[in-house]
């Protein structure tokens, strides 16, 4: 064989391997995006992981502490003692119903296969099918008898509500703790009947300085009854943020912002003239600006109280929002954008002092620890568009108004000198006057 047809022999074997590697590499890259689009598809229905994004934040936030509920935090060491109350939360439920377990069971095997895809799948690898409806049993029961607020039975009464409700209620609104929403439905169908509903009204009413809510009122709450029962919602996390912002009106993200301001802390504001006030809008996270009836403006914000709980339900909605939103037709981020607006508005701790004067927030945490929390959670955050439409406002006002703010800082910040110096002239005024009026008299 001369060398040419050698040479030709190595050029053909190159081509083969090269068109070879070309073929897989596509199918490869088809074959992802193929599995990529068909996991971004059940996006709404997932239950996902704490965003890496958001890592930054304390870990309380994101690992239960008291009980695990589905399996990314199952079998965890310190969550072991609840397990047995899952066990007794479970034969209650089914005592309670007239059912038996064997039913109530069956009925969530039946839905193993769609309860599993709403898992990551390294994390539901390690389970059969049979110990994966057996989870999703005993855990759903364990959550819709705390729902239920049943204190019939003083075991679960004393373990689940007296001694370890705060724990409770920062567990079951952590992201990587949710329940599937079609394996509640199932259980649902055994319970007796209850209303969701009214428990969604009742942990509202933990977010308000001053509780305005009652869930025997419809007509002040944030969601009426019957869009709450229309709405599918992938989990309770999902459903609190749902009720907490359902009513809110939609923005068209597509407006033309003219800037992306920073914006200006609470003390600032007062400085140029625009006054801090609270929303009386029912829905969660409302944040409006406009100009006031004489020359300057009023930002309204929803007010907010903050213990360990509601920082809980802030941090965990916001990593919700960075799981599932979009940013059009509609902004995904109100939750976001709420946070990172009260974040703003706090650059030191008298700026927190000032939205507590306002009625904004209130908290048993201290001004230093609001600035902490608000400061270290709003840096991990997208901004979402209703930050973008409020700080392009202010500035807004800033370019409009250079006079009138000139002479409201200027007043603002001098008030108490401006107030001696014309407290010690009006004086001067009164001893003149009376010093003419003495000299007019004499003869």
């Amino acid at each position: 064989m001369n060398t040419s047809t050698v040479q030709i022999q190595k050029t053909t074997t190159t081509i083969q391997i090269e068109d070879t590697t070309a073929i897989q590499i596509q199918e490869t890259v088809r074959n992802t995006r193929e599995r990529l689009e068909a996991d971004f598809s059940k996006l709404g229905t997932k239950i996902h992981r704490f965003p890496r994004g958001l890592r930054g934040v304390n870990e309380r936030y994101i690992i239960p502490s008291f009980v695990s509920l589905g399996p990314y935090h199952h079998g965890s060491p310190h969550l072991q003692e609840t397990e047995e109350l899952k066990h007794a939360a479970a034969h209650y439920l089914c005592e309670k119903s007239g059912r038996s377990v064997e039913e109530v069971h069956g009925k969530i095997l039946s839905i193993v296969s769609q309860a599993r895809s709403c898992y990551a799948d390294d994390a539901v690898a390690k389970f059969t099918d049979a110990e994966f409806a057996v989870m999703m049993f005993l855990d759903g029961c364990y959550l819709l008898h705390y729902i239920k607020i049943d204190q019939q039975c003083a075991l679960l009464s004393n373990r689940m509500f007296l001694s370890m409700g705060p724990c409770m209620l920062r567990d079951i609104f952590l992201l990587e703790n949710q329940l599937p929403w079609l394996v509640l439905e199932a259980l649902m169908e055994f319970c007796t009947p209850f209303h969701m509903y009214n428990f969604f009204v009742d942990m509202a009413v933990f977010f308000d300085i001053a509780p305005r809510y009652s869930s025997t009122s419809d007509s002040n709450t944030r969601v009426s009854m019957d869009e709450f029962k229309r709405h599918r919602p992938p989990h309770l996390l999902g459903l609190l943020r749902h009720y907490q912002i359902g009513n809110m009106p939609n923005e068209d993200c597509r407006d033309n912002l003219t800037c992306y301001s920073s914006g200006s802390s609470a003390i600032e504001l007062a400085e140029i003239g625009i006054k801090l006030t609270t929303s009386n809008k029912t829905w969660f996270a409302d944040m409006s600006i406009q100009r006031d009836r004489c020359i300057f403006g009023q930002l309204s914000l929803a007010p907010l109280f903050v213990n360990d709980c509601i920082a809980c339900w802030l941090v965990n909605m916001a990593a919700y929002e960075a799981c599932v939103s979009v940013t059009h037709p509609s902004d995904g981020f109100v939750i976001s954008s709420y946070i990172s607006l009260l974040a703003m508005l706090m650059d030191k701790e008298e700026d927190v002092h000032e939205l507590r004067a306002k009625h904004l927030v209130n908290s048993f945490f201290s001004n230093h620890e609001l600035l902490i929390f608000f400061k270290g959670l709003a840096r991990h955050l997208r901004l979402g568009h209703h930050y973008f439409v409020i700080t392009d406002k202010i500035d807004k006002y800033k370019r409009e108004r250079p006079v009138s703010i000139t002479v409201h800082r200027f007043v603002y910040n001098n008030f108490r000198t401006i107030v001696a110096v014309l407290s010690v002239v009006s004086v001067l005024v009164g001893i003149f006057r009376t010093l003419m009026s003495l000299k007019q008299h004499q003869p």
